[in-house]
């Protein structure tokens, strides 16, 4: 019996309904919409294949090559033909995608990060979950093992450490498995014929079984009463009640970073906060803090759950640097040795973008986004530790084409003062790309600009105003404000929070005093990721190891910035704002590699690249034609194999009556076929008609001998004659049809798979 289509409904539904259970996972919901769309793919692609009525393996075949299509055009349909057909290139930008979200969920602890690596992952697992119960279901018509496959979802945040299924998500899910059992027993009950009402319910002739649906009413009921009432019960299994749980771990609080920035730098004392040796020739600042959002008029960083974050061990891969994938880097290892009057300092200073750390005890935690390394419980105070490093060196002409885009919530900012927003469209007017906007606006601060510690910090616009137009500030205010600025164009921006190189000793080692605190914007350009931006200018106070960076260093004479050989970066002087070059600089060579976790793959020899365009299209123009290629095997089959050329000559003509849309049905006799056919073919196929009629009647009531030689012999060509008369007859589109997609080509599938599942059954039968 043909599955009706609400029983379809009911598969996906209860699919859909247990993927809520997959939320507490992420960070964002941005998962769902690309997982729904392929639970739609799905259900879809399985109708499709029940309307043609293939086997039940084509089920899985078609669902599968339908959500690759899906995500093909969602995911990398500017790579794919007609937004749709994989290419070479879409292949390996999805290939890439999905090494990007093993390595986020292999790097990250849960809630994960969402990206699109991570949404195609959970697209295509939650896809392939709906294509399983669709076939279990609705095509097999078993909705009780389709369990199985549901509770596979529940099953992945459960085994999550610190985390677990909420009751709504689980309630929901049991309810759509519920209605789909009711569906699937009803279709079983209706495939009897129609209900007859009954004195005994009212309802239907056949019990509904109630005492079933109590016991499975109570046992939801059970599953979400027990972890509240047993202690300990709810933290780590299935259900969790308490909503407001934080995996069961602190949040990171401490002092304002920028107040106490301020204590330090007024201090002015000599201090010595940390000591280091590292084998980077021109080391970078030393970062602590990352504020990553402005509320309530400063900056701050996002709460810090130690629960849900990476621990950080000798030999393990921190989490991913964000952003970098084509830029050249230097990777370079770092000795740290804390200062013995240092107190209370929970947070590692250390340079961007660490990779791996090394430090004592097991409570060092990693943020995800910022890679700050912290602990809850531990200090830093005396501890020694090292860190391998990857230093981003990109060059103002990588920075000028970096694309669009980026992590947007670092782009958010309050409503400025129209003078403010007039001022920075003034001094970016002659910037044509993100880069040198933010390069003018670094260059007005630099040359426009005194360092001064009497300022106080701003604590309200009014305040900023003030200081842009006094003109005199120190690190903070300096780097605060530009990171205003930078986000009001929509640049992603930060405020970091840490300390300059320090000063070169005579035995190498790097002294780092108190009056080195400093902090700096940190802007977001693709395939770079985070890089550093100094507005502060140089001047007395203000850090001697404070510089600006090499590609934001003006160009000399042979058009190339200006590089240090060796030791910390110093202050370059800054040409006024309205010097934003528009020209690219030669990019300067290199020798530091592409990351390791690079997302672009090297490319192919070029001989080799027509041999992959041939792997990619010939399978795509193979399933094209595939049905004609079933069709004209069938045929040759069936006149070769067939004893009786009437047998043969009939089959042929049902084939083309299938291919041609003018209907078949097995009760009609060899006469009957003739009388509804013969007149919409005309009359040049009466004949051949009815001497094929003539043949299948005489094979099926009269002796062989009965049909003359000659009649035997002109069969196939009777055959053509009425097929040729058949595509005269119908529309050309139903012609075309009929030659490209013959619907015969899906019956003699469908034949041949009852044939083999026959013969199973009788082998294994003896």
């Amino acid at each position: 019996m043909k599955p009706r289509p609400a029983l379809a409904v009911a598969a996906a539904a209860a699919s859909a309904l247990a993927a809520t259970s997959l939320v507490p996972l992420f960070q964002d919901r941005s998962w769902a919409l690309p997982a729904l769309g392929a639970i739609a793919v799905v259900a879809l692609a399985g109708a499709v294949v029940r309307r043609f009525r293939l086997p039940p393996v084509f089920t899985l075949v078609g669902a599968f090559a339908a959500l690759h299509l899906y995500l093909t055009a969602y995911f990398t349909g500017a790579h794919a033909l007609l937004w749709v057909i994989p290419t070479t290139d879409s292949i390996s930008e999805m290939l890439s995608l999905l090494r990007e979200g093993r390595h986020t969920a292999q790097t990250y602890a849960a809630p994960l990060p969402v990206d699109d690596g991570v949404r195609i992952i959970a697209a295509f697992g939650v896809g392939l979950v709906a294509a399983t119960v669709d076939l279990l279901a609705v095509r097999l018509r078993r909705a009780a093992p389709a369990g199985l496959p549901l509770l596979a979802m529940y099953s992945v945040p459960v085994a999550v450490p610190s985390e677990s299924v909420s009751w709504i998500s689980f309630a929901l899910g049991a309810g759509g498995y519920l209605v789909l059992l009711a569906m699937e027993a009803r279709e079983r009950v209706g495939a009897w014929g129609r209900t007859v009402p009954s004195r005994l319910d009212g309802t239907l002739g056949v019990p509904r079984l109630p005492a079933g649906k109590r016991v499975a009413l109570a046992a939801i009921g059970v599953a979400v009463g027990i972890p509240a009432l047993l202690p300990g019960l709810g933290a780590h299994g299935i259900l969790d009640l308490d909503e407001r749980r934080t995996g069961g771990s602190a949040t990171i609080t401490t002092a304002d970073p920028l107040v106490d920035l301020k204590r330090k730098l007024t201090d002015l004392g000599d201090t010595e906060v940390l000591r280091y040796t590292t084998d980077d020739p021109r080391p970078d600042y030393l970062r602590i803090f990352a504020l990553d959002k402005f509320e309530e008029e400063r900056w701050t960083y996002s709460p810090l759950a130690a629960g849900t974050a990476p621990r950080v061990a000798d030999g393990i891969t921190l989490p991913r640097v964000p952003g970098l994938s084509a830029s050249a880097h230097v990777n370079a290892r770092t000795e740290i040795t804390i200062g013995p009057d240092v107190r209370d300092m929970k947070f590692l200073a250390l340079p961007y973008a660490p990779r791996n750390v090394s430090v004592e005890g097991d409570d060092w935690r990693v943020d995800r986004q910022s890679l700050m390394v912290y602990s809850t419980g531990s200090d830093a105070d005396g501890l020694t530790y090292s860190v391998v490093s990857r230093r981003a060196t990109p060059t103002a002409a990588q920075l000028r084409r970096a694309s669009g885009g980026g992590p947007m919530e670092y782009t958010r900012v309050p409503e400025l003062p129209a003078e403010l927003q007039s001022m920075v469209q003034q001094i970016t007017a002659k910037a044509k790309t993100q880069f040198d906007r933010a390069l003018a606006i670094q260059r007005w601060f630099t040359r426009e600009f005194t360092y001064s510690l009497e300022p106080a910090p701003p604590t309200q616009l009014s305040d900023l105003m003030a200081f842009l137009n006094d003109r005199r500030g120190y690190c903070e205010q300096f780097a605060a404000t530009m990171a205003l600025m930078t986000r009001s164009l929509g640049i992603p921006t930060r405020v970091v929070v840490g300390y300059a190189p320090g000063t070169r000793q005579p035995d190498g080692s790097y002294l780092v005093k108190q009056r080195d605190a400093h902090a700096w914007p940190e802007l977001y350009f693709e395939g770079t990721g985070w890089v550093r931006f100094e507005p502060t200018p140089g001047g007395t106070g203000a850090p001697t190891s404070v510089g600006t960076p090499d590609y934001t260093a003006p160009r000399n004479q042979d058009g190339q910035t200006g590089q240090q050989e060796s030791g910390p970066q110093t202050q370059t002087p800054v040409p006024s704002a309205s010097d934003t070059p528009s020209a690219e600089p030669t990019e300067t060579a290199g020798t530091a590699a592409v990351p390791e976790d690079a997302e672009t793959d090297a490319a192919l020899p070029f001989f080799l690249q027509p041999l992959l365009w041939l792997l990619v299209v010939w399978p795509l123009l193979l399933i094209g034609a595939l049905p004609r290629l079933v069709r004209e095997g069938a045929s040759r089959l069936r006149w070769r194999r067939t004893a009786d050329p009437a047998t043969a000559a009939w089959a042929q003509l049902r084939a083309d009556s299938l291919d041609h849309a003018l209907g078949w049905q097995r009760s009609e006799s060899p006469r009957a076929v003739v009388a509804r056919l013969g007149p919409r073919l005309g009359p040049t196929a009466a004949q051949p008609l009815a001497r094929i009629a003539l043949a299948q009647e005489l094979a099926r009531y009269a002796p062989p001998e009965a049909l003359p030689p000659q009649g035997r012999e002109g069969l196939r060509e009777d055959a053509a004659a009425v097929r040729s008369a058949m595509s005269e007859s119908v529309p050309g589109p139903a012609s075309v049809r009929a030659r490209v997609l013959p619907a015969s080509s899906l019956d003699a599938v469908r034949r041949g798979w009852t044939a083999l599942r026959d013969a199973l059954a009788r082998r294994l039968g003896r």
